[in-house]
């Protein structure tokens, strides 16, 4: 998806500083698509602003970790959503960033087509260690992030792989019911779900991810992968990414 391509108009936002944005078809099928396209081009203050971004979600059966519904709804460990999503040997010598919206459907594919293969054959083996970062871009990808991250621990890799997964299937008129939904089948209850939606230094954190991207490297669409620092591939291209990893390197798992 490429913010860039279509022409951005100046809209300021509270807390100081404008996004360019672009606000999608009329004809979207999707409430809260009205919810413009976003490029963060200044933000200034600590605060990110709420913008009034809204959600996303859908079905998938995930054990459960978390207290059961009706039970009282413990706060949001900030610090514990907020950590990188990792994946791989720590000190692996190639590390790749991955920029991408839970609602993109460029990054779903490149989920459930090829990061199979491409963690089998660098990730699994110690040699690319994988950071996961967030670039919503819009209302339901916002809110998509944020339940991923409430959920913390190993659930929060879980709730990646079942949002991409069931994409095409929660982002419709509903998405927030959705999302609502699949949180509980992964053990959140409508009350954490609740509190987790309304957790403003998680969502300006989720904010700030992809200003940094857009500041620091320059990332316009998704999904974006930065290999080592240096290396961009603008797309879910498994050969080019696998090029730079080698490159890098990052050696073949043996056949």
């Amino acid at each position: 998806m490429d913010p860039q391509s279509a022409g951005f108009q100046p809209v300021a936002i509270s807390g100081g500083g404008t996004v360019s944005a672009l606000p999608p078809p009329s004809s979207s099928p999707i409430v809260g698509a009205n919810i413009p396209l976003v490029e963060i081009t200044s933000v200034s203050g600590s605060d990110f602003s709420r913008r009034q971004l809204l959600a996303a979600g859908a079905a998938l059966s995930l054990a459960p970790a978390l207290p059961a519904l009706g039970q009282a709804a413990p706060a949001i460990d900030v610090k514990a959503a907020t950590a990188d999503i990792v994946y791989g040997n720590p000190n692996a010598k190639v590390t790749v960033v991955e920029y991408a919206s839970l609602a993109c459907s460029h990054c779903a594919h490149f989920e459930k087509e090829m990061f199979p293969t491409f963690k089998k054959e660098f990730i699994d083996t110690g040699e690319v260690k994988l950071i996961f970062r967030d670039y919503p871009l819009n209302g339901p990808g916002l809110r998509a992030h944020m339940l991923m991250r409430c959920a913390g621990g190993a659930k929060t890799q879980a709730l990646k792989t079942a949002i991409f997964n069931s994409q095409a299937t929660w982002l419709n008129q509903n998405f927030l019911a959705n999302l609502a939904n699949i949180g509980k089948l992964a053990g959140v209850s409508q009350a954490q779900f609740d509190a987790c939606m309304a957790t403003k230094p998680l969502e300006d954190f989720i904010i700030k991810s992809q200003y940094t991207a857009q500041q620091e490297h320059q990332v316009n669409s998704t999904p974006t992968f930065i290999v080592n620092g240096e290396y961009v591939i603008a797309g879910a291209y498994l050969d080019q990414l696998t090029d730079a990893v080698v490159k890098a390197g990052a050696k073949r798992k043996a056949s």
